[in-house]
């Protein structure tokens, strides 16, 4: 099933057009659109990378934690203009705090300035606060009018936490989020500090930069496609493809790496989606295949535990096969009881406990690993067994 409509005939052109500057190779008998071949990551970075010979980009990265790192070369515009014509989340007016890390590759930040810059309002590129830090800001930040937020949810919970922990307030009306999804300990914290915001949201990736967005009136889990651009549904991850102008990089049948279904959304607006997970959220574990996405989902069923992390060990990097699972995780749950509640319900998981006891584990711990680069806290993290 696709979400969104496209000329396929125009398509088609795009599709041996970019045949000419590092995308796949067009057979000239091709006539339908579902035949043409599926393009991933290295398609992306050669044709960005024609793009930016001639007018110049900025280099970016994703990836690197449970998978190889994606190159893209995003053009300085960064499809702004084609983006604020469906989703205006700041406007003159805003005093936006970016929260975002700067540097090592990472296009969040830069993002949040091209947006606050075309939406002509101020922006205070600070980058995250932990919470103790954040509350020594409190009184400055009121003094400079600060009311939007910028950040992935872990360094947007984190500065909450800081300011409900401050004897000042700050009137926060807009809160941009992305990069990761929102645990409920997290968005509980986030709205108690700032109870009069709306969330707005930016649903895409370093290569392919905007796909849909999420508002205010929508459901915070759903998000709308931008016009200009078609999702086929599949099982090994939706396929993207956007023809027209203002993209940061065209793309035909883009292979994501989520799960996307179409859906409705309360606001009523067309084109809804809803992101079910990574497609490749199988692993192996002693020979027995396993969802993460289901461990992590049984986990946060148990009473007392607030997030959820799965450190996967091996060998060696390039193994894809754990030896080991660790679910650590953060509140006031018996670690024992979660691990039996999990083993419980996955049946393969509980015989494979019960050969090889060291396999799996629950662990309550104080914090959760955190990327550096990017400030956020990865449900997965692939671990060598010296780690």
């Amino acid at each position: 099933m696709n979400i969104g409509d496209l000329d396929r005939s125009a398509a088609l052109s795009q599709a041996r057009k970019l045949s000419k500057i590092g995308g796949l190779y067009v057979p000239e008998s091709v006539r339908n659109f579902e035949d043409l071949p599926i393009s991933g990551p290295i398609e992306i970075e050669r044709i960005s990378l024609a793009a930016a010979q001639r007018g110049g980009a900025i280099l970016m990265s994703s990836g690197g934690t449970t998978g190889q790192p994606k190159l893209c070369y995003t053009p300085y515009h960064q499809a702004i203009d084609r983006l604020l014509k469906e989703w205006q989340p700041l406007s003159p007016q805003s005093v936006l705090l970016n929260l975002f890390n700067p540097g090592r590759l990472w296009g969040a930040h830069y993002f949040i300035q091209a947006l606050a810059d075309a939406s002509r309002c101020t922006v205070a590129p600070t980058g995250p606060f932990v919470s103790d830090e954040a509350s020594n800001w409190i009184e400055f930040l009121q003094g400079i009018h600060v009311n939007a937020l910028a950040g992935a949810p872990t360094g947007l919970a984190d500065f909450a936490q800081g300011a409900l922990n401050s004897v000042g307030q700050l009137p926060i009306e807009s809160i941009i989020w992305m990069g990761e999804p929102w645990t409920k300990t997290k968005i509980e914290t986030v709205r108690k500090a700032f109870p009069s915001a709306g969330f707005w949201c930016d649903y895409g990736s370093v290569e392919t930069n905007s796909i849909a967005v999420n508002s205010p009136g929508c459901d915070l889990e759903k998000y709308h496609l931008l016009e200009g651009q078609l999702i086929e549904t599949d099982d090994q991850g939706a396929l993207l493809t956007r023809i027209g102008e203002g993209w940061t990089v065209p793309i035909i049948r883009y292979r994501l790496g989520d799960l996307i279904k179409p859906t409705t959304c309360r606001c009523g607006r067309p084109r809804a989606l809803l992101i079910e997970g990574r497609a490749d959220n199988a692993i192996s574990l002693c020979s027995a295949l396993l969802s993460t996405s289901k461990i992590t989902s049984l986990a946060y069923d148990c009473t007392g535990v607030e997030e959820v992390q799965l450190l996967l060990s091996c060998r060696s990097p390039d193994q894809k096969s754990a030896d080991r699972i660790t679910l650590q995780f953060t509140g006031n749950a018996d670690a024992s009881k979660v691990s039996k509640y999990v083993q419980e319900n996955i049946h393969n998981l509980a015989s494979v406990a019960k050969q090889y006891p060291q396999s799996f584990n629950a662990k309550k711990v104080h914090q959760l690993r955190r990327i550096l680069r990017t400030n956020k806290i990865p449900q997965v993290i692939w671990v060598t067994d010296d780690e």
